[in-house]
């Protein structure tokens, strides 16, 4: 320990109260290769066992080939849809919204008309 003027200079060491091997470093550098030899290994030796077939897509697709017709999802009853034939008019119903027109009616759990917010706020402040 020295002193410069009022402020005491510590040796690191003796500042951490431990010494610094930097093994930590080491650690994570050889963690580091042993993942990326383990995985290059399952990767390699999984590649060198698969057969020919295996390594292509194109024996998946001429099996699936055999057994679906389409490339989409088609319901059961897709033939049997009510549609317009071509060249027929149609007419889109409307239904007229009488209710927007309106105020709502908030009814209570007992199936009365509730008063309205103002109204309610009134009374329960008058009553307290």
């Amino acid at each position: 320990m020295g002193m410069d003027g009022d402020e005491p200079h510590f040796e690191t060491d003796a500042a951490r109260g431990a010494s610094t091997p930097n093994i930590v470093r080491w650690i994570l550098l050889v963690s580091l290769f042993a993942a990326i030899a383990l995985l290059s290994i399952i990767w390699i030796t999984g590649a060198a066992t698969q057969s020919e077939e295996e390594g292509t897509v194109s024996h998946e697709v001429r099996d699936r080939a055999d057994v679906e017709d389409t490339d989409s999802i088609v319901g059961e009853n897709a033939d049997e849809l009510e549609t317009a034939e071509p060249g027929e008019e149609s007419v889109t119903p409307t239904v007229e919204n009488r209710a927007a027109d309106e105020p709502a009616v908030e009814t209570d759990p007992a199936g009365e008309p509730s008063p309205d917010p103002e109204t309610a706020r009134a009374v329960n402040a008058g009553g307290r």
